[in-house]
């Protein structure tokens, strides 16, 4: 009976809601994942945060919501206001997404890197950023306004964070800072 005890308390140890057997983050932790409001100067309002939802789908390999063994994903945007003289961002899109395994995240990881490639609007890859396991940036400019895009994943889960801002008032540097900081938020939940 003992026996029997002790191996149900060890197998229950190594189950985890929304985890894996290499799952760190788990679903209850996710919105700490992502830019909180404090990480911002008060000029910034957030617009929206919550549960990713369909209107926020991806397109292509990732546009599945259980791809790769995909549990959840979770947003937060900010934006302020600005003219073409406005240095800085002005919109930042915050975005995180759990998965069962990291095998899952991996997978997640790869096909962010193929859609961008991909993609239609000519993102230029730029210096990896060396945020998580494994990481990438790209940007590109439309017009007066320039994008930036950084991806990485840490353990089970892949992050996202989109910033835009005018051309020549949006520095890389400013970008891969509130890379850090997200990171350091799912640095902390990983634990």
């Amino acid at each position: 009976m003992q026996r029997a005890l002790l191996l149900a308390v060890v197998l229950s140890a190594g189950c985890t809601i929304g985890g894996g057997d290499d799952a760190t983050i788990q679903r209850n932790e996710l919105s700490r994942t992502v830019l909180q409001p404090q990480d911002l100067p008060s000029v910034f309002s957030r617009f929206e945060q919550g549960r990713q939802l369909m209107a926020d789908a991806l397109s292509g390999r990732r546009s599945d919501p259980v791809r790769f063994g995909r549990i959840e994903g979770w947003k937060a945007r900010y934006r302020r206001s600005g003219t073409t003289s406005t240095p800085g961002p002005l919109v930042i899109d915050s975005r995180s997404d759990l998965f069962k395994s990291s095998a899952g995240a991996e997978d997640d990881f790869g096909a962010a890197r193929d859609a961008l490639r991909d993609s239609e609007l000519g993102w230029q890859p730029i210096d990896e950023p060396g945020l998580g396991d494994e990481s990438f940036a790209a940007t590109f400019v439309d017009g007066r306004v320039r994008y930036y895009q950084v991806f990485w994943r840490e353990d089970n889960a892949t992050a996202t964070l989109n910033v835009n801002g005018f051309e020549g008032k949006l520095a890389l540097a400013d970008v891969l800072a509130l890379a850090r900081e997200q990171q350091r938020h799912i640095v902390l939940v990983a634990g």
